[in-house]
């Protein structure tokens, strides 16, 4: 091993020979009795023995241990042909080829194992057989992604329908949802309608009931007066209209002149100036008049143009029924004669001015009771309900109580004066009340009391005190009006009696300007 080193890594150096005893002991070096014991520090395997046949070796693993050798050999025959030409260095030539042997030996070995050894390689593809791969490796990723496609386009189908199912359920429980509120509000609609109509039929009973003839229904005086108004209704539609109607004239005359009255008491407000220019208008209007039919007609189309202004406004605002009672009093100051009209339009629409209870004639039909009582009827024929019927019957009275208790105006008399108003209460005092005989009584004492009371002073109080310890008590019923009714008159009376006046009702004190 000391010299194949020193042969292999170092270039031959000449060398000085010294005496015979020195040059023997260095010509005879201690060779190694075994030189494989050095080559197996360069080998895998002992010199000699075979290759192991059952050990797999690759192509690549073969080569590379052939060239490893290979270059072996060749620097081995370099460093033996510098040697050999050196004659000097017999020796080392002689140790370098001993040395080189087994190496050749080796190496013939490797080759022998070698081109004995069959190593399996995979035979190279020809062009079609690649084409052919890859056409099927292509047919294949198309294949996977057109399944890939359709499984996402299944999903996504499946997903949809998913939707549309849930979608569904919603829409159909928000259909089953609002057919349930149909249903509900079908059903109190309906239980509504049932509820109206049976408080309507029950109402209707109340005015059949009230029809039936009952003890002092009016007192003679009273009935006696309602008759002659209503006589005077008819002779008014069925001899003065049919005049007026045939004239074209006429007719055109009085139709431009009731939309001026019209016009002028709908815009009616709380002021003498404006209330004495309404009035001047009205009065300038009648004595446009060409004729005395078209003058009677015209005073009528004014009482009706007051009244019908009381039953809309004044029946939700009583202090309404002062301007229109004032502007009646100046134009009667002209024309007495509207006096009549109104009594005769206030009695056809509201009974209770005489004062008179309907009573229901012999052979009389119920809707011409009805229409005679002052009540309403839709359409359909319903009656309108106690209250809008109170309520529109009040309107009118209250106008009835404020021109009576009108006082003189610019120095003349009222034509209608107080003691229409002691007749009136007098009068429904010595009935027999009804469920609205309370609220009517109120209406009056509010509208007209303040004036009443400063006329008959103590034969007032007698009369208010009549009201409070007998009247009252002798109201029967318990439906709703008659109840309210009662309650507010008593508290009332009770205020007055507290106080020891009548509380004034608002707008009574008419404003200058």
């Amino acid at each position: 091993m000391k010299y194949g080193l020193f042969l292999l890594d170092d270039e031959p150096k000449p060398t000085v020979l010294p005496d015979r005893k020195q040059h023997r002991q260095r010509t005879t070096p201690t060779t190694p009795t075994t030189p494989t014991a050095t080559w197996r520090q360069y080998a895998r395997r002992s010199l000699g023995t075979p290759f192991p046949a059952s050990t797999p070796v690759s192509a690549r693993a073969v080569d590379d241990q052939g060239d490893r050798y290979r270059e072996l050999v060749q620097k081995a025959q370099v460093r033996l042909g510098g040697v050999a030409k050196d004659k000097t260095h017999h020796t080392r030539a002689s140790a370098c080829q001993a040395y080189a042997h087994p190496i050749q030996r080796e190496l013939e070995e490797t080759r022998l194992f070698l081109s004995k050894l069959s190593v399996d390689k995979p035979a190279p593809l020809v062009k079609s057989d690649v084409d052919k791969n890859v056409a099927d490796t292509l047919a294949k990723v198309e294949q996977m992604r057109h399944d890939f496609e359709n499984q996402r386009e299944q999903k996504q189908k499946a997903n949809e329908a998913e939707k549309a199912e849930a979608a569904k359920k919603v829409q159909d429980a928000k259909q089953a949802e609002e057919m349930k509120k149909a249903e509900a509000t079908k059903k109190a609609a309906e239980e509504a309608k049932q509820a109206e109509e049976a408080k309507q039929a029950e109402e209707a009973k109340q005015v059949i009931e009230q029809s039936k003839p009952k003890e002092s229904s009016t007192s003679e005086q009273a009935a006696l007066l309602a008759k002659r108004y209503r006589d005077m209704y008819s002779e008014l539609m069925n001899d003065l209209a049919p005049k007026i109607r045939a004239d074209p004239q006429k007719r055109a005359h009085c139709f431009k002149q009731r939309g001026l009255v019209t016009r002028g008491v709908g815009q009616l407000k709380d002021s003498w100036e404006f209330i004495g220019r309404t009035a001047d208008s009205i009065k300038s209007i009648l004595s446009a008049s060409t004729s005395a039919d078209v003058q009677d007609w015209m005073l009528n189309l004014v009482a009706k143009s007051l009244v019908k202004q009381a039953e809309r406004e004044v029946s939700v605002a009583p202090h309404a029924a002062y301007p229109l009672a004032a502007t009646a009093v100046l134009v009667m100051q002209a024309y007495p004669k509207l006096a009549d009209m109104l009594m005769i339009r206030l009695v056809k629409k509201c009974p209770f001015v005489v004062p008179q209870y309907m009573a229901k004639r012999p052979g009389q039909n119920t809707n011409d009771f009805i229409k005679a009582a002052g009540y309403r009827q839709n359409d359909d024929g319903d009656i309108e309900s106690e209250g809008i019927y109170a309520e529109r019957m009040t309107g009118m009275l209250a106008l009835f109580a404020a021109i009576v208790q009108m006082p003189d105006i610019g120095g003349q008399p009222n034509p209608f004066p107080v003691h229409h108003g002691w007749t009136w209460l007098a009068r429904i005092i010595n009935m027999p009340p009804r469920a609205i005989s309370p609220l009517l009584v109120q209406t009056f004492l509010s509208v007209a009391g303040p004036t009443m009371l400063g006329v008959y002073g103590r034969q007032m109080d007698k009369l208010i005190s009549v009201l409070a310890t007998t009247w009252i008590a002798s109201v029967t019923g318990s439906s709703p009006l008659a109840v309210a009714g009662k309650s507010n008159l008593t508290t009332f009376i009770d205020e007055y009696r507290s106080s020891g006046s009548i509380r004034e009702c608002k707008g009574r004190v008419i404003k200058t300007r």
